[in-house]
Order: structure tokens, then sequence, then C-alpha cells
């Protein structure tokens, strides 16, 4: 057979990086585990929904029970199943956990997938489509919670530069509280997971926060309440972008 120009496999017959690669088999649990995934995709497997006991699946797969259990427990991993022990134990499928996704994006942060400018970046655009969203659905309830939230951080403020991880975790709730008033239970999972990852990073820097949190929280709560969802989101950007400017100035001193 003669070479055609840019024949996309001569590279392979020249000795140079293959297009494609030998077939491997697949391990038996990994079918197992795309089967119980397409079986809860179609709704034929639903949450509460107890599978069959290991032997069983064993039989049914035609795989080893191993392969049952590595396929169980990277299922049970992922969130989508529980095991209950017992006589009236097995495993059974889980009802919806978002926090499945703030542990995936903290894995990704720890190993440093995820750039610091990345995640700010993410946070601006996914904090300001929010707060559009607020001035359009918060309910006089939601403007309670959030201002009493304020209140109740503003009670920190005398022990501000102590570490510590309830102090982090008690002026971050803001932002869970905001995307509630969304009333968009997506965001409300997005918003928590990268608020998440700015926990750790504070708990870990331990820089001192800002002073102004309270006031600037209070007007940001006033803009909305007026709807004037442009100038809110230039304060929640400006305030992200100090925050973030602060924290990295700390992790470069520990670096140091």
């Amino acid at each position: 057979m003669t070479e055609q120009a840019g024949d996309p496999f001569s590279a392979a017959r020249k000795g140079e990086e293959p297009l494609f690669t030998r077939v491997r088999a697949r391990r038996g649990f990994e079918y197992v585990s795309e089967q119980i995934r397409d079986a809860l995709a179609s709704g034929r497997l639903k949450p509460g929904g107890r599978l069959p006991a290991e032997r069983e699946m064993a039989q049914i797969f035609g795989v080893s029970r191993q392969g049952v259990r590595e396929a169980l427990r990277g299922l049970e991993m992922s969130g989508l199943v529980e095991s209950r022990p017992g006589v009236n134990g097995g495993v059974f499928i889980r009802p919806g956990d978002p926090s499945v996704v703030t542990r995936a994006v903290n894995d990704l942060a720890s190993l440093g997938v995820l750039s610091s400018e990345s995640l700010l970046e993410a946070r601006i655009l996914l904090t300001s489509d929010v707060v559009r969203l607020v001035c359009e659905r918060a309910t006089e309830e939601d403007f309670a919670k959030l201002e009493a939230d304020v209140a109740e951080v503003e009670q920190y403020q005398d022990a501000i530069g102590e570490a510590g991880s309830s102090r982090t975790v008690r002026i971050t709730h803001f932002y869970s509280l905001l995307a509630e008033a969304t009333h968009n239970e997506v965001l409300l999972m997005l918003m928590n997971s990268l608020t998440d990852v700015v926990q750790i990073r504070l708990n870990k820097a331990g820089p001192r926060p800002l002073t102004d949190v309270g006031k600037m929280r209070r007007k940001l709560i006033r803009l909305l309440r007026k709807g004037d969802a442009e100038t809110a989101v230039k304060e929640m950007t400006a305030h992200l972008k100090r925050v973030e400017a602060r924290l990295n100035e700390r992790e470069d001193e520990l670096a140091g």
C-alpha cells in the first residue's frame, strides 16, 4: 500500500507517536459500576432501593465477588450507594448528596489542578449571577436570614484575627445563604463547593480577615433589596478580589 500525503497512520509506521493504541480488556468491576450507574440514570434504580446480595450480584454480572466489592467500594466513595450493617442491612442507593461535588472540587484544588486565579474567576462569575437572581427572587424571609447572619458575623469582629475553622465557616456562611435566596439548588451546590475551597485555604493560611465585612454586606443587602443588581455585582466582585489578594499575600509569606 502506498503512503498517501497526510496519512494519519504513517507516523506509527515510522516509529513516531501512534494514532491509536491496542485495545485493553476492561476489568469486571468497571462493567458492574457502569451498569449500576446506567440503571440509576434511567430510573430503574431509585434512591432508597436495595441492591442484591454480593453473591447474587456476582452471578448476575458474571464476575467474581471481589469484582463486585470493588465496584461497590467505588460507588460508595462517589456517594451513590451506602452499606448498612445488621439483619436488615445491605447496600442501598443513597439520596442525592451535593457534598460529593464539594469533595471532588476540594480534591482537585488540593492536588493543584485548580489554580487560585481560575477559582477566583469562577467565584466572581458565579456570585455575579447569584446576585442578579437574588434581586429578582429573594423573599423577605431570605433577606431576614442574610441580615441575621451579618449581625452574627459582626459579633466575631473582636476575635477576627484568631485562626479557627469555626470562625471561617461562620464568616463564609453568608455565601450559602445568598445562593439559597436564588431558590436554585444547582447554584447553591456550586456556591458551596467553591466556598468550601476558600474555607480550607483560609484555615491553612490564617490571614487576618478584612475588618469591614459586616459593613460591606449590609451595603450589599441594601442594594439587593433595591434591586440594583449591577452595583451589587461590582461591590461583591471588589470584595472577592480583596479577599483573594489578602489570602495570596499570606500564602506567599508562608511559602517564603
